[in-house]
């Protein structure tokens, strides 16, 4: 029975990140390197000046939206994260309220980890600091037995 119930909150904690970044990518749609370059992926000779500059302008371009996408998901999976970690904080069965938890946890580092070279110094610190409350307030409030 141990093992079920750790399989059950391991396989939430790896389905919920999952959901919330494919669910982003539903309706913000991540850009892919292969629809802005094309065949100057595959292009093996010197390449001439104006496929230089075209290269540089398609660069800017899915640059441009991959910092799109990137917000758009931290935006969503840090929020979401953070409360399904107090959700799952609250649940009475252990191994679903742990998938939770861990699931929140990996959302908020896939929010981050896609979008902290963007962030400002202040949006990381002030960011970090509300999942660091939260997770505080999780242990003071929900675990503390």
């Amino acid at each position: 029975m141990l093992a079920k119930k750790i399989a059950l909150g391991f396989g939430i904690a790896i389905v919920f990140p999952m959901m919330v970044h494919f669910g982003v990518s539903t309706f913000v749609k991540e850009p892919q390197l292969k629809d802005y370059y094309g065949c100057y992926l595959e292009y093996g000779g010197q390449p001439s000046p104006q496929a230089v500059a075209d290269m540089q302008n398609k660069r800017v371009l899915f640059e441009d939206q991959q910092k799109v996408y990137q917000r758009a998901l931290f935006s969503i999976a840090i929020p979401v994260g953070l409360f399904v970690i107090i959700l799952g904080a609250m649940l009475p069965i252990p191994s679903i309220g742990t998938g939770l938890m861990f699931g929140g946890l990996f959302s908020v580092l896939d929010g981050y980890f896609n979008y902290w070279t963007e962030l400002p110094d202040w949006a990381r610190f002030v960011s970090l600091l509300l999942a660091f409350i939260v997770l505080l307030w999780v242990g003071f409030r929900k675990l503390a037995k």
